[in-house]
């Protein structure tokens, strides 16, 4: 009896072994050549999906080696897409990422056979989340194409501007949004103020510069009866930080320039400290030490005061960059105040700094010799500050 029982488990084995095999353990991509992807869409009328992704990208690494390997998920894409992995970093990459607007990672773009944009999304799912953004891809009634001529039939209705809206603003055609949303307000002739309305604003408006901003603004506190002031604010500060953000990572100090006026005439006292941090990053970014001396006397003391890390910050350029005397004072009063709040190594050697800078050796000793303290108390090494005070003529 025994022999007939190995051979059925050799016989289990071999055919448990061919079936591990005639499984897929990857997704079939093909690597940076959409061109030839785009061939293979058009010859078996399959969809593209398409992976956008940096090698540097957190979220990219751990949905490439996490969901991406998931059988479900393979046995999903294999079976509905043609699938093409495009390394932002190379030559192809870049094309490609210039020809749909694509401007973070990891996107996720579905096109059709003719390169109509059907769907896309990005960041980082759970596997069942990521198979269930590729049904939607593939249900006509959720691509971008009819939510888009559905819209343009009635755009007075807001629920199609709703939808419209809520797919586009995760897709790398986002920009749209704003357009979609101006549409809509122009054809506003009833009542304006609504939740329904408030909700398109809230998610079709992207940009300082656009007419459903313009709303936002001239209509806050009504607008804070159907949702809250809360929200509202909320919004605000969105659309200010995602604007100047953008200028910011470009350096676009144009654009900037233009930004910051629209967000200053909003009077609201979180935005004008938001306005201020940009500024200096702006000014620091473009070495306009000029620009940033003026900014920080104008608003260090109104927006700043009570902010050590900022004090601290301020001082560090003012060490390194600004020589006006009578600003240095200034700076010397911010950096009092940073030491009042905060009484730390960092901020009591920065005020020393700050002393000497402006000459002033004796309280320039007396606070390094203080920063010394606080250091060798908190057990750290003291070379810095040593090397400052050999600098200063004592020890």
């Amino acid at each position: 009896m025994k022999a007939p029982v190995k051979q059925i488990c050799i016989i289990f084995l071999l055919l448990l072994t061919s079936v591990v095999k005639g499984q897929k353990t990857s997704i079939n991509f093909i690597e940076n050549d959409y061109k030839l992807a785009l061939e293979q869409s058009k010859a078996s009328k399959k969809p593209l999906f398409i992976m956008v992704y940096a090698t540097w990208c957190s979220h990219c690494n751990k949905m490439k080696s996490t969901v991406l390997k998931d059988p479900a998920v393979i046995s999903f894409y294999n079976s509905n897409f043609i699938n093409v992995m495009m390394d932002s970093e190379t030559p192809a990459g870049k094309e490609f990422m210039k020809k749909y607007s694509i401007k973070s990672f990891p996107v996720f773009l579905f096109l059709d056979e003719k390169e109509t944009h059907l769907y896309s999304t990005g960041g980082e799912f759970t596997t069942d989340e990521f198979i269930a953004e590729a049904k939607k891809a593939l249900n006509p009634n959720m691509q971008l194409p009819y939510l888009e001529r559905k819209f343009n039939e009635d755009i007075t209705n807001s629920e199609n501007c709703i939808l419209y809206l809520s797919a586009l603003r995760k897709s790398v055609d986002s920009d749209k949004s704003d357009d979609v949303t101006a549409k809509y307000l122009a054809a506003q002739k009833d009542q304006l103020i609504t939740a329904a309305n408030w909700k398109i604003l809230a998610f079709g408006v992207n940009e300082l510069n656009s007419k459903g901003f313009e709303t936002i603004i001239n209509h806050q506190n009504d607008f804070a009866k159907v949702s809250s002031t809360k929200r509202v604010e909320a919004k605000i500060m969105s659309v200010v930080k995602k604007t100047l953000t953008q200028n910011m990572n470009y350096l676009d100090s144009i654009n900037y320039s233009k930004n910051r006026i629209l967000a200053k005439n909003i009077n609201i006292a979180k935005v004008d400290s938001l306005v201020f941090k940009y500024d200096l990053q702006m000014y620091e970014g473009i070495k306009s030490w000029k620009n940033y001396q003026q900014t920080t006397l104008e608003s260090a003391e109104k927006l700043a005061w009570n902010d050590y890390p900022a004090i601290n910050s301020i001082s560090k350029i003012y060490i390194d960059h600004i020589t006006d005397k009578e600003a240095l004072k200034k700076a010397v009063a911010w950096a009092k105040r940073s030491v009042e709040i905060n009484n730390s190594a960092e901020s009591t050697l920065l005020l020393a700094r700050l002393y000497n800078k402006i000459n002033d050796k004796k309280a320039a000793i007396e606070n390094a010799r203080k920063a010394k303290a606080i250091i060798k108390a908190m057990g750290w090494d003291t070379k810095d500050v040593d090397q400052f005070l050999k600098e200063l003529g004592t020890k």
